[in-house]
């Protein structure tokens, strides 16, 4: 039998699905943890290694607390997306880096499944992020020094496998979102087996068909981190404050 004809085509949508029907799988065989710590830690990894294994290679994504200058922290993240080439990581606490706020440009809550108070935990946590003061530093490349960048706002959002709610997930999730204040934003979310949402503006909120939610959640993120280009230089001076 020969082989098919290479048409020198491939099936972008029929890729990407695929993918997701993986996701599908890895999360719902995590829930089968009957000890909710052994559950959250093992949906958080997939997400985790899923960014890491189709971001692009200028960022990572770990779980971690953010920091500032100021000797500030963040709440613990789930996820944290960061600059992945000039980000120090300054020191673990029990196994979780430390991220200077500088380097960070979204943070992810993680769930099984989503309800109203998880939403408002990811907002209140996705403040503490953002609270956070970040330096900035001027930046010498090709023997030039170029002027301070300042920092573009942090994403934030909610991962999770399904949703607790009956009926659209749209009506649903909405007013849920507009109760957040602005420091709360989520940007973006995906619930696997309901549908993906983008924020662009509070009367702005865009939703994915359910069998897309992977798809276009991944390629609204790639899309949001190349609109905020690379991080800040980091102001290093103002760490060393710390110094005695």
């Amino acid at each position: 039998m020969g082989k098919p004809k290479d048409t020198g085509r491939i099936d972008l949508h029929q890729i990407f699905l695929r993918v997701q029907q993986q996701m599908l799988a890895n999360l719902a065989a995590s829930g089968v943890f009957e000890h909710p710590t052994a559950c959250g830690a093992a949906t958080e990894q997939h997400w985790i290694d899923l960014f890491n294994r189709y971001l692009p290679q200028r960022y990572r994504a770990t779980s971690a607390f953010i920091i500032d200058a100021d000797g500030h922290r963040s709440r613990q993240t789930d996820i944290a997306i960061y600059d992945r080439f000039y980000s120090p990581l300054f020191f673990h606490d029990d196994g979780q880096p430390h991220i200077p706020a500088e380097s960070v440009y979204a943070v992810f809550e993680v769930k099984q499944t989503l309800t109203s108070k998880w939403i408002a935990d990811a907002g209140r946590k996705a403040a503490s992020v953002r609270r956070l003061r970040r330096t900035s530093a001027p930046l010498l490349s090709a023997g030039s020094l170029h002027a301070l960048k300042a920092p573009a706002p942090i994403l934030a959002g909610i991962l999770s496998l399904d949703a607790i709610w009956a009926g659209p997930f749209a009506a649903r999730i909405t007013p849920l979102l507009h109760r957040l204040r602005p420091d709360e934003r989520l940007d973006l979310g995906c619930s696997l087996r309901q549908c993906a949402f983008e924020v662009e503006s509070p009367s702005s909120i865009h939703f994915s068909q359910s069998n897309e939610a992977l798809i276009y959640f991944m390629l609204r993120l790639i899309h949001r981190l190349q609109h905020m280009g690379s991080a800040p230089a980091i102001d290093f001076a103002e760490y060393s404050r710390c110094l005695k």
